[in-house]
């Protein structure tokens, strides 16, 4: 392996035009020895994110997407807990649009009393068109500046295998080396900026708040209704967050049932080293400056990687959705014959049908150019090892963003 382009997608929210952030935080290669293993099975990529946590000795940064309070939720942030009260620092970023409605402000301050600090990523309301649509996509592990997981998985059961409905067929690379410096740094820039932010846990209702204050007889006994439904409810969101830090009997024997399935899948995972290796990331911000092609790292080197393909090109993406400036390059390399081999979702294994729908009326006229896509079953792999037979029985969709270059990046 020539070459290895860790990517990770940001769309960030900022006030003001790069606020001091220097590119080299979100660009930057290095020629120096680097080990890199490939995790392609999803329990095992928990237990790989388990064990990283228990021997963390000074710093844990957590950056997601997507961070549910189901039991792989559960698992890894009783873990952190575990550690932030041994005096590991600990860091939570999580984009505030599809977490809120689970990792709340009463979960942030639960945690913030056991020593895990937790900032949410724009929470700008809907409202705020403009601003509510950049989002922070990135997914980033990382312990004491040495080790760092990146990859497609957020934090949910339906990435690590442990879903009965649907699953995603994932893959992550653990990178250890000096370039994990770089992106703990791209990940403090994220930490501090204006549009991350700490939010507090909501004040507990009182009957003497103004809401709850009307003249009328027939207002007063519906505020008093008002306010005691609200009371309960403050109540048993506090009862949750509480709960979901709190290790129980079931935490334990779910803990030793993936360690026990998983070992073998740990030791056979796929390691290798990399001497030239580069880390990419959006720059953060938002506005029509913000989409200009200097600060879209991502998108710029995935295209300019492409463009340079001479004779193979492998994607393996959830989704196949192409706008004019990408069809022209397809085009062109399938005019070049340049192999182009596209592994993607069906009907029946996407998790976003309307996405496949659009892909499955158009493949017809991209085969006929020349593409070879493979389209997935939606059933488990041959010999993947799950906990349940609700969970071998469930629907199974890629969710990789992997791309191989002739074969060497």
């Amino acid at each position: 392996m020539k070459n290895l382009a860790l990517i990770l997608l940001t769309l960030a929210t900022f006030s003001s035009p790069l606020q001091a952030i220097e590119q080299s935080d979100f660009y930057a290669n290095s020629k120096e020895s680097h080990e890199l293993t490939i995790l392609n099975k999803g329990l095992a990529s928990l237990q790989y994110r388990l064990d990283m946590i228990e021997k963390a000795e000074k710093s844990i940064e957590l950056e997601y997407f997507i961070y549910h309070d189901d039991t792989s939720g559960r698992l890894l942030t009783q873990a952190l807990v575990e550690k932030a009260r041994q005096g590991v620092r600990v860091r939570v970023l999580m984009d505030h649009f599809l977490i809120i409605g689970e990792i709340d402000p009463f979960h942030a301050h639960e945690l913030i009393k056991n020593g895990v600090e937790v900032k949410f990523y724009n929470d700008a309301p809907l409202i705020q068109f403009i601003s509510f649509q950049f989002r922070n996509h990135r997914k980033s592990f990382i312990i004491d500046g040495k080790e760092a997981i990146t990859g497609g998985r957020n934090i949910g059961d339906e990435y690590f295998d442990l879903s009965e409905e649907f699953n995603f067929i994932d893959r992550d690379v653990v990178v250890k080396g000096p370039i994990v410096k770089t992106i703990q740094s791209s990940f403090d820039k994220l930490w501090n900026a204006e549009a991350t932010k700490f939010l507090n846990r909501p004040d507990k209702p009182a009957r003497n708040d103004l809401r709850y204050r009307r003249a009328n007889r027939t207002n007063r006994v519906r505020n008093t209704w008002n306010f005691q439904g609200d009371l309960k409810r403050w109540k048993d969101k506090v009862k949750a967050a509480k709960d979901f830090i709190k290790v129980t009997e079931e935490d334990l024997d779910f803990k030793r049932r993936i360690k026990t399935l998983t070992l073998n899948d740990i030791e056979e995972d796929v390691t290798t080293t990399c001497n030239d290796i580069t880390f990419v990331s959006d720059v953060p911000g938002v506005g029509m400056w913000a989409i200009d092609k200097k600060y879209k790292h991502v998108r710029e080197e995935v295209f300019r990687r492409i463009k340079e393909a001479k004779e193979h090109v492998v994607f393996d993406s959830p989704y196949f959705i192409l706008n004019d400036e990408i069809t022209g390059i397809l085009d062109d390399l399938l005019e070049r014959n340049v192999k182009v081999d596209l592994l993607t979702n069906s009907l029946h294994s996407t998790d976003a049908i309307y996405v496949s729908s659009v892909f499955n009326d158009r493949v017809g006229k991209w085969i006929a150019k020349g593409l070879r896509p493979t389209v997935y079953s939606g059933n488990i792999m041959p010999g993947h090892k799950v906990l349940s037979d609700g969970i071998h029985k469930s629907r199974w969709g890629t969710h990789s963003k992997s791309f191989v270059f002739d074969n060497e990046t």
